[in-house]
């Protein structure tokens, strides 16, 4: 019961730990450094590839493992900064939302008479073609 400082090892110097009991005299402590390091920077640094179910499909690839700890980590955050962010700004809030509908729902409806409109232009070129070809045919 004295007064020592315990020192936390890095994640690094426990992986060394664990596979110098386990291969013992097999690697030298810079060879084992090496490979640490190389695992380290594999796992945690480099894109992941996530292969598709078929084997004709082209390889999917994920964000480094980091990342993904990363943004476990900051979510709760981020939500907690937003919702302070939503109760202090409420009126700010309500304005951006309906910009936001009222420009999407015009975008939306514009859109839609266009697609109407093309489907009928579409089939009544289609029918003036069709007499043509039909009086050329004559």
């Amino acid at each position: 019961m004295g007064t020592e400082i315990v020192v936390q090892k890095s994640f690094e110097e426990k992986m060394k730990e664990r596979i110098k009991e386990s291969i013992g005299e097999l690697i030298t402590d810079e060879e084992l450094c090496k490979l640490v390091d190389r695992a380290v920077e594999e796992v945690f640094f480099k894109e992941r590839t996530k292969s598709g179910r078929n084997t004709w499909e082209s390889p999917k690839y994920e964000p480094p493992f980091l990342h993904e700890i990363i943004k476990e980590l900051l979510n709760p955050i981020v939500d907690k900064y937003v919702s302070n962010f939503i109760d202090k700004h409420p009126q700010e809030v309500m304005n951006a939302i309906k910009e936001v509908v009222s420009l999407g729902m015009g975008t939306l409806l514009l859109n839609a008479v266009t697609n109407k409109f093309q489907t009928e232009l579409f089939t009544f070129q289609a029918s003036i073609q069709d007499k043509l070809n039909t009086l050329s045919q004559h």
